[in-house]
């Protein structure tokens, strides 16, 4: 007679043992399984937060503008650098406060 896989009685910690072997076996065949789905997707997925979305669409308007737009900075920049931009404060304020009212509605 032929006895294999003796537990119990001559180890006091054999159950541990044999406990242990069976929990990494079952997680060893559910990475399996999980590896065998994860292969079954067809690619990566990326999740953006709303928040690199908003910056994605500033950077795509940005990119749309017109060139015409590239020349009124590039005065202004200019005429900051130099001392001579002089803003109209009125129309500055007046756009700010009707910016805040577009919020509020």
């Amino acid at each position: 007679m032929e006895i294999k896989k003796v537990y119990g009685g001559l180890d006091p910690y054999a159950t541990q043992r044999l406990q242990e072997n069976q929990r990494a076996q079952q997680d060893q065949a559910v990475t399996r399984q999980n590896g065998a789905a994860e292969q079954q997707q067809s690619g990566d997925k990326v999740a953006l937060s709303p928040e690199a979305r908003l910056l994605g669409a500033a950077l795509n308007a940005a990119n749309a503008a017109p060139e015409v737009r590239a020349e009124k900075v590039r005065t202004l920049k200019e005429q900051v650098q130099s001392g001579t931009y002089k803003p109209d404060i009125k129309k500055a304020a007046a756009n700010l406060i009707r910016d805040d009212l577009n919020l509020i509605k």
